[in-house]
């Protein structure tokens, strides 16, 4: 694969799932605004600020699925993101990574996989849309790593600095998933065991350990995790 001919490269986010985002922002506004328009204390001047700042909020969220972007052409990559640009030269770039989603779990249609570039000083920004939920992400990372490679410079070297930020970042978001997944586990196991002892009429375990239980678990197992990946 030459490089010249994966180049110019280019990700927006698909026309379904922008019509999915323009669909969530209709019904948003309604269900968010209800509480501001029947409740009898908020007066008319404020129930029209507030509408207004919900409409602010939701149309800058839509307009912003839809303007970032990820763009690769012979001088680097370019990332518009909802705050702000990015850009880094090839020779700037430290790697190329296609990682787990930590947020994966929390919400629905969240992609497994995401993307990044990293800088040589081991920061790394987020290639919009390179994800599993619009590309074959190993495919186009392969593909830009082919370009990286190509046009870096023949003086480019890692950075071994920038590996060790990037080693340690991966260490602690592979402690706070790890100590994500046994948490939510957790409440699952303590929901059963207070419906078992609830039908047996038994009061050894009171309804705040539902909450407790996976607080003090991920609490134990993000610590604990974290103390381990430093030892080594």
């Amino acid at each position: 694969m030459q490089a010249e001919r994966v180049l110019p490269r280019e990700y927006r986010i698909s026309p379904g799932r922008l019509a999915a985002v323009y669909i969530a922002v209709g019904v948003g506004l309604p269900t968010a605004g209800l509480p501001i328009w029947t409740e009898e204390g908020i007066p008319g001047w404020g129930k029209a600020l507030g509408t207004l700042l919900l409409l602010a909020l939701l149309g800058r969220l839509a307009l912003a699925a839809r303007s970032c972007s990820t763009s690769a052409d012979l001088k680097g990559i370019r990332v518009r993101g909802m705050v702000k640009n990015r850009r880094l030269a090839w020779e700037d770039i430290h790697d190329l990574r296609a990682v787990p989603n930590p947020s994966a779990g929390m919400s629905q249609g969240q992609p497994r996989i995401i993307s990044y570039m990293y800088g040589r000083d081991g920061r790394r920004v987020q290639l919009m849309y390179v994800d599993d939920n619009h590309v074959a992400v190993d495919r186009e990372i392969a593909a830009l790593r082919v370009a990286w490679e190509r046009h870096r410079g023949e003086d480019w070297s890692p950075n071994a600095a920038a590996d060790r930020r990037i080693d340690r970042r991966s260490r602690r978001e592979s402690s706070l998933l790890r100590a994500l997944s046994w948490a939510l586990m957790s409440v699952l196991v303590a929901v059963v065991l207070f419906l078992v002892l609830l039908f047996t009429d038994s009061d050894a375990m009171s309804p705040e350990w539902i909450l407790i239980t996976p607080v003090v678990i991920f609490l134990v197992v993000w610590i604990g995790s974290s103390l381990r990946d430093r030892s080594r």
